[in-house]
């Protein structure tokens, strides 16, 4: 799936099709925070020699890292950027400059 529309772009639409209210910038930091701490339950679940309190929960890595882009997304928006934009502007500032891709 490609798109020209940016994550934050992309992330306010599903809101919208959910017909759900973004988060403020409080409630999506501590969104964030909550989906990481999921994403490392479901990334433990895979280590043999963790034993869990909820074995039968269904944990899902691939679902849990989209939860936490899509808050990360949200948190980036309330502050005024883009997360990409971000993570781009850093590289930048190390000197690093992605290649377009033909």
């Amino acid at each position: 799936m490609q798109t020209n529309h940016t994550i934050t772009e992309i992330v306010r639409q599903y809101y919208q099709f959910r017909g759900l209210t973004e988060p403020d910038a409080n409630q999506a930091f501590l969104f964030l925070v909550s989906e990481v701490g999921e994403l490392s339950d479901a990334f433990v679940e895979n280590q043999g020699q963790w034993i869990r309190n909820n074995p039968d929960r269904e944990r899902d890595v691939q679902a849990e890292i989209g939860d936490v882009l899509m808050m990360l997304t949200v948190f980036a928006a309330s502050q005024g950027f883009d997360p990409l934009e971000a993570m781009l502007a850093k590289m930048a500032r190390k000197g690093f400059a992605p290649v377009e891709e033909k």
